[in-house]
């Protein structure tokens, strides 16, 4: 059965058991993907993972038991296996179900009815589409799509009934290029679009040319300091990985530098991170979190100054503070946790070309390798194998490569000089997500030759 059909048996079951405390999680998770190699489909997949996680209070004490059974007969026993782990639960902070708050319309969502062989065709012609771009290009591109939707739902004791639901269609490509002398490189390029009939495969595919054959004839630099530019889309990924800083309960567990530093100066002016859980490109928007929070678009960073840390209902309780509705599940089973809905460094006005001419002499970085395992979350210290370009009196002149980019993130973003107004969002990545515009960083070390 459904989940509204669902909850009303588990309300009914409730009331005659007199269960008068419970909240039911519900999410659903789909995906299937076609890959091809070359002008051949190399695989189909497909997985969808649904169910309901239910938490009891009894005698003041929380449990939880989860299902993928959706059927009336599963739900004595779900509550009974809740129950049992409420009793035998450690005593811990007081336990309540949220009533409900005041929630913003969102419009309803449309999921398209994409077609698979369509997809397999779109994909078969990228191949010609980025050889067709520059003759440097190799056979053997690598090539995929993915539909993915997403539902959640939250029921409880209290009346509350919330649904939200999302779904997208990726698109990534990767192609190989060979310089004169056999030496290969590599680049992709990714899109997410509302379904597969937007997507532009021939678009994605010269721009995922593009980006592979610039980096013919790239050479390390001298070692040193070094203004760095980061792109876009690497300034995001930097995001991506320290996000967890802003996170109360990593800060209340002692694994963050902002602990207490609301308030405080962390940034440069030019920095505002905002958390935007209904910026418009990002096809998995929410009214509320995963424990039924409303919530709000809010500066996390403004102009340089600290202005709140993301919050769930328990790191907020122990703030003596409201929660910013950022709490998170990674599936219907995981426990809460706390995670931005869309996190981006606000974009100025400054044009790309702007800023590198501002630049000067620096190093553009578009790649890290590695990202997350040359980078330390807590301490903000980051070592990151780069490729990317030099720019000279404001013009890119040529590629880089086997370089390695190392600092600390909570200085850099202290050291930034100027951010471009080219943002990108990451919005593939589905409902939590960051972006960036393109920033310069006073100094970095350069590791080179």
């Amino acid at each position: 059965m459904d989940f509204l059909r669902f909850s009303q048996k588990a309300a009914e079951y409730a009331a005659e058991q007199n269960i008068t405390d419970y909240e039911l999680y519900y999410q659903l998770d789909s995906a299937s993907q076609v890959s091809v190699l070359g002008e051949n489909v190399d695989r189909l997949t497909s997985s969808s993972v649904e169910g309901v996680s239910l938490r009891v209070i009894a005698e003041g004490k929380a449990g939880a038991a989860s299902t993928e059974l959706l059927t009336e007969a599963e739900i004595p026993g779900l509550f009974a296996r809740a129950l049992e782990a409420a009793l035998v639960a450690e005593d811990g902070a007081q336990q309540d179900i949220y009533a409900g708050g005041s929630y913003r319309a969102l419009p309803a969502v449309e999921f398209p009815e994409n077609d698979a062989a369509a997809e397999q065709a779109m994909l078969l012609q990228a191949e010609g589409y980025a050889c067709a771009a520059d003759a440097r290009v190799q056979k053997g591109l690598m090539g995929a799509m993915a539909d993915i939707t997403s539902k959640t739902a939250i029921s409880n004791s209290k009346g509350l009934y919330l649904e939200s639901a999302g779904a997208m269609t990726v698109a990534s490509l990767n192609v190989v290029a060979a310089d004169e002398n056999g030496k290969k490189y590599n680049d992709h390029a990714s899109a997410a679009k509302a379904s597969a009939a937007q997507q532009d495969i021939e678009a994605l595919a010269r721009r995922a040319a593009e980006k592979t054959v610039a980096q013919i004839g790239a050479s390390p630099v001298a070692s040193g300091h070094y203004p760095v530019i980061f792109d876009a889309s690497q300034m995001a990924a930097m995001l991506e990985i320290f996000q967890p800083a802003f996170s109360a309960q990593q800060a209340q567990n002692g694994m963050s530098v902002l602990a207490g530093r609301t308030g405080e100066k962390v940034a440069s002016d030019l920095v505002t991170i905002v958390d935007d859980p209904f910026y418009p490109e990002n096809f998995f928007q929410s009214a509320f979190d995963a424990e039924g929070v409303p919530t709000a678009t809010r500066s996390i960073i403004e102009n340089g100054r600290l202005a709140t840390l993301l919050y769930n209902r328990a790191a907020a309780a122990k703030d003596g503070v409201e929660s910013t509705g950022n709490a998170y599940r990674d599936s219907y089973a995981s426990p809460v946790s706390i995670a931005p809905h869309t996190f981006y460094l606000k974009p100025s006005d400054m044009s790309r070309d702007a800023l590198l001419e501002k630049a000067g002499t620096a190093i553009l970085i578009t790649f890290m390798k590695g990202a997350h395992a040359g980078a330390n979350a807590v301490s903000g210290d980051f070592s990151l194998e780069s490729k990317g370009f030099l720019v000279e009196n404001g013009k890119i002149v040529r590629a880089v490569e086997e370089i390695t980019v190392a600092g600390n993130f909570f200085q850099m973003i202290q050291d930034i000089t100027a951010v471009a107004n080219d943002l990108k969002v990451n919005v593939e990545d589905g409902a939590s997500c960051c972006g960036a515009p393109t920033v310069l960083v006073r100094d970095l070390a350069v590791a080179g030759s």
